[in-house]
């Protein structure tokens, strides 16, 4: 299991998605949205550790995590236009606003390599 890049990709992307949660608790003025999808992006990251064995669906969740990381942007932009026409607050970008975008570069790349894995199997079935 840990010998798979993928999986050390997943779990550089969880560890981060932790960080990011950290980051969005102590930050004031915070949307609680984002880090409810930080929080199920990193659930899911942590399952797809362990769904090595089901890579279809291991492929499946690493989508969906992205999507929700995407997601995650939009409803950031919301808020920072939400801020930006006075209506919540003051806006200020934090550092931590990059981690989702390194998140979804890994989940590509792990999701390649759970690819990679399925195709490697398929052939091998294919000669037999």
């Amino acid at each position: 299991m840990i010998q798979r890049i993928q999986t050390l990709y997943l779990l550089i992307c969880f560890v981060l998605t932790l960080v990011c949660v950290f980051f969005e608790i102590k930050a004031e003025n915070h949307p609680w949205a984002l880090t409810a999808i930080m929080a199920v992006t990193g659930v899911l990251e942590f399952m797809a550790i362990f769904l090595f064995r089901r890579r279809a669906l291991q492929m499946r969740v690493c989508t969906f995590c992205i999507i929700l990381l995407l997601g995650w942007y939009a409803t950031y932009a919301a808020f920072a236009y939400l801020v930006g026409e006075g209506l919540v607050g003051e806006f200020r970008p934090q550092v931590g606003a990059s981690i989702p975008a390194i998140n979804a570069i890994l989940l590509y790349l792990a999701f390649r390599g759970i690819l990679r894995d399925e195709m490697l199997v398929r052939s091998l079935d294919r000669l037999r």
